[in-house]
């Protein structure tokens, strides 16, 4: 089977200069997953010319045409019907050699491997033979092939699955450094038996990026945005979509009996249009027209924050992106890393679990938050420039030899 990009082949021969991979699950709709990617990389080729980049992802074409990167897919699949159904029918061995392989002849291409952000250790919508088993078999074979693999400012847990929980610790003790984008997501390793107490815990690589340039506003109802997310639950369940829909439904309603307008803001094309289209049916009414409905960015999420005075959200990387606009902010979160975040942000106290919200405590705190909006956003200016600034000091000392 082939490996992918024939570009990605040509610009690792006989420059002499270290070859450095950036890998992760960018290129599949994820804003935060290619905010990642996008940060790291900018920030490699600024500090670090002498480095031959390229990626091995999940979408590689996306990221060849987004970034002018050359890239290798990060998983080899059957792509006719009948090879697809061989391979089921034979229990999918043939695609996991053909895997072995792949990873085995890409990876003596490279002097180092760095798994770039993300949640990389955490399953997520996920089985054990997903991601789990992915990420043990590409550090597996660059031990293999003598590469180096540093995890930096990756995100840890949960991990429900006890196979995928065994897999990603094999996964992790296999890589030459480890760093986290939060305390928890250090502990939550340490916890299943790596000794990295002492590792290094960094902001998320999407604060190094550039915030939206703002335009002045002009005067306007008070905006809310309202991040939007197709959550069903860590594991996918009809009723917890459902619940979360209703919930969304009931807060955007709260909001525009009081006057104020909303403005919703996603994090994922396509999946987060689904939960998009059924409030819109709910309301009776569109939520993402004109510039806001062509949102597949990072940036774009920043531009549509610029719109609005403080926000409302689920998904991680819409958090950061509200963050980075130095919008007060409060949670609707599903995992331990979006109450880290508002920690860091210094909102400890305007965190709710999606699944359990209060909502006469939701609409107390929106309340209090909009009376006193300059001085929450303060903090997060205060909080969010010592971070960058903190991210990139640490970079400049990344070791990548």
């Amino acid at each position: 089977m082939p490996d992918g990009s024939s570009r990605a082949v040509e610009t690792q021969t006989a420059t002499g200069r270290p070859r450095v991979a950036l890998f992760g699950g960018y290129g599949i709709g994820n804003f935060g997953n290619d905010a990642s990617l996008e940060a790291i990389l900018s920030f490699l080729r600024a500090e670090r010319p002498d480095l031959e980049l390229s990626s091995i992802c999940s979408g590689p074409a996306f990221v060849e045409e987004r970034y002018d990167l050359p890239a290798i897919p990060n998983a080899v699949r059957p792509k006719a019907k009948w090879a697809s159904l061989a391979d089921k029918v034979l229990l999918r061995q043939p695609s996991l050699w053909a895997s072995w392989v792949h990873c085995l002849r890409v990876l003596g291409r490279y002097d180092a491997v760095i798994v770039a952000g993300t949640g990389v250790f955490d399953d997520f919508r996920d089985t054990p033979f997903g991601w789990p088993s992915r990420l043990l078999r590409w550090c597996l074979a660059a031990r293999a092939r003598g590469v180096k693999i540093s995890f930096l400012s990756v995100g840890a847990g949960p991990i429900v699955n006890p196979l995928s929980r065994q897999l990603m610790k094999w996964a992790a003790q296999l890589a030459h450094s480890r760093s986290y984008r939060d305390a928890d997501s250090r502990d939550f390793m340490v916890r299943l038996g790596l000794a990295d107490e002492a590792s290094d815990v960094l902001p998320d690589l999407a604060f190094l990026l550039p915030r939206f340039v703002e335009a002045p506003r002009a005067e306007a109802p008070l905006t809310i945005g309202v991040g939007v997310m197709n959550y069903g639950g860590w594991q996918p369940s009809e009723d917890a979509y459902k619940a979360y829909i209703d919930l969304h439904e009931r807060l955007i309603r709260w909001i525009e009996a009081r006057g104020w307008k909303v403005r919703a803001v996603i994090g994922q094309t396509p999946a987060d249009l689904v939960a998009v289209r059924d409030l819109e049916q709910r309301l009776g009414r569109t939520l993402l027209a004109g510039e806001d409905a062509k949102m597949e960015s990072f940036h774009d999420a920043m531009r549509a924050i610029a719109g609005t005075d403080l926000v409302v959200a689920s998904r991680y990387h819409v958090q950061i992106a509200a963050l980075k606009m130095r919008r007060p902010l409060i949670s609707l979160g599903y995992a331990p890393k979006n109450d880290a975040l508002l920690e860091q942000a210094g909102l400890t106290e305007f965190t709710h679990n999606v699944e359990a919200v209060d909502f006469d405590k939701l609409t107390q705190q929106i309340g209090a938050m909009v009376n006193e909006r300059a001085h929450y956003a303060e903090i997060v200016d205060r909080r969010v420039t010592e971070m960058e600034s903190n991210l990139r000091a640490a970079l400049l000392k990344l070791d990548v030899s």
